[in-house]
């Protein structure tokens, strides 16, 4: 048995002698999971924190569900979140290429120095023996692992049945006793070599396994700490095993703990969002779903909120991670994105506002983004998805559209959470009026509506002076003067000027319309009475 780490009865906190050179190494074989983007922020901050190396690359040797659309959307996730790679796709090293399929003659040239080293051994078992091996050891309640009845063929038969051509893969041989590593949140992990059984690193047809292919790379670029989920725990011992053979050091491990939904299930889309364009759509900030996954195994205080990646880099310690399950609570999420709106000024809250409507294509149809908004930020995100960058209503706000959404962004800030909230409350103001049968209805049910729109809109028009201040006191006036609640006129105005009964602030509403277009609306609501 050999331990793999620092003296047993101690658990690193810092970086070993050296450079630290750390990889993240997702497989495009579907979108970044907001699980895999935790992953590849820890590995950055842990790099940028000890003054390493970042080395992202692609892991696709997974043919037949990879796609080099899915690598494009890594790319673009990884940067949107901030995370710049020192080597990779689109930024060439010396430790290139990056991708596994690119990376076959590197991969056959260590299979040569593990054959030679007499580690592997040509293992002819078809899929039907193999498959009687699992029913006899499920017959038998125990846990399958290859019998190793090829590892003792001698040279001449295995010599005899590869110049006949018969199918052959090649298996690591593991030998007995125990495999020992450090895991910097768990100090010594323990594996008996019985239960790994000798597994197989090159198929029949000559492509290589992952467990082989990830420990070539990560030899061969020098990784010297690998940070991932505890899913692959079960992984590391057959690695180490490989690690050995090769006669390189064996890296640092930290296998954090899994992304999980409220119900204790591993995040799904059946959870809702599951990654970050997603979620951006939705009108989420990207530093909050940043900061949000660091958070999720920490303690927690609320001027955390608004950390910069900077700060997560000089405060946010990897290493200090518990081992339970991470619950990825969506309401949480939200809250936080809330806290971070409102502590944005006027104008950076109006720049980000500005960014997000043109993503969804409301400047280029605002009644139609906003009829989708109606049904919830998801089916408003879906539909951008569906788009691509290539919608067609995908158009910068002309002049007076950025005027206005600078306006409201101030107005709208307490009232939303995420910026998708935005488009329901004051996407009207973009529009002309449309009264629905139901805002309708609630007109015609409103003590004096038809007055108070008719009062109001020739009063506005005659308002020496426009301003918020004027304009509230002018309204205000309005229910002693025509013998109405103050409730009823409200809403009656409320209702007239938008066709809604959830707005901004009333009086700030009315002076950001203007004193033409909040006459004129409130005159034609007043003539549908």
């Amino acid at each position: 048995m050999r331990y793999h780490g620092p003296p047993m009865n101690e658990q690193s906190q810092v970086a070993a002698p050296g450079r630290v050179v750390v990889r993240f190494a997702p497989s495009p074989t579907g979108y970044l999971h907001l699980g895999s983007a935790r992953t590849g922020l820890y590995n950055y901050i842990f790099a940028r924190r000890s003054g390493g190396s970042f080395i992202l690359r692609i892991e696709d040797t997974d043919l037949s569900r990879s796609t080099d659309e899915a690598i494009l959307q890594i790319i673009s996730s990884m940067r949107e979140m901030g995370l710049d790679w020192d080597e990779g796709p689109e930024r060439p090293g010396p430790h290139g290429p990056y991708r596994q399929t690119e990376r076959q003659p590197v991969y056959h040239e260590y299979i040569e120095k593990l054959l030679a080293g007499g580690h592997l051994y040509p293992c002819f078992c078809s899929a039907e023996e193999l498959e009687a091996e699992r029913r006899a050891a499920q017959a038998e309640k125990r846990a399958w692992v290859y019998s190793g009845k090829c590892l003792a063929l001698p040279a001449d038969e295995i010599e005899r049945r590869s110049a006949a051509g018969e199918p052959f893969t090649l298996r690591m041989h593991v030998p007995p006793g125990k495999t020992v590593f450090h895991d910097m949140l768990r100090a010594p992990v323990e594996f008996d070599n019985d239960t790994i059984g000798d597994f197989i690193v090159q198929r029949s047809d000559g492509t290589i396994t992952y467990n082989l292919a990830v420990v070539v790379d990560d030899v061969s670029m020098g990784i010297t700490h690998v940070i991932r989920g505890d899913d692959h725990l079960s992984n590391t011992p057959k690695q180490v095993a490989i690690y050995e053979a090769l006669g390189a050091s064996v890296p640092e491990f930290l296998h954090m703990p899994l992304l999980f939904g409220t119900d204790k299930k591993k995040l799904s889309k059946r959870h809702g969002a599951t990654k970050l364009e997603q979620l951006t759509a939705m009108g989420y900030l990207v530093e909050v779903v940043r900061n949000y996954l660091c958070f999720l195994s920490t303690e927690f205080d609320e001027s955390m909120i608004t950390w910069t990646l900077d700060d997560l880099v000089e405060k946010f310690d990897v290493l200090k991670l518990g081992t339970s399950a991470s619950i990825f609570d969506p309401d949480k999420l939200r809250w936080m994105n809330g806290r971070f709106i409102r502590q944005l000024s006027d104008v950076a809250l109006g720049e980000r506002l500005e960014e997000y409507l043109t993503r969804v294509g409301f400047y280029g149809a605002p009644a139609a983004v906003e009829e989708l908004a109606r049904h919830g930020a998801e089916a408003l995100a879906a539909e951008v998805e569906g788009a691509g960058t290539a919608h067609a209503l995908l158009v910068a706000p002309d002049v007076e559209q950025e005027a206005l959404t600078r306006q409201l962004a101030p107005l709208v800030r307490d009232k939303m959470d995420v910026l998708a909230d935005f488009v329901p409350m004051a996407g009207w103001f973009f529009r002309p009026l449309v009264v629905s049968d139901e805002a309708r209805e609630r007109l015609a049910g409103t003590e004096g509506a038809a007055e108070t729109l008719r009062t109001a809109a020739a009063d506005l028009c005659e308002l020496p002076e426009w301003s918020v201040e004027d304009v509230e006191a002018l309204v205000r006036d309005l229910p002693a003067r025509l013998e109405t609640k103050p409730k009823s006129v409200f809403a009656a105005l409320r209702l007239g000027m938008s066709g809604q009964s959830i707005t901004p602030g009333l009086f700030e509403s009315l002076w950001v319309l203007g004193r033409e277009e909040a006459a004129t609306r409130l005159a034609a609501a007043a003539a549908l009475l």
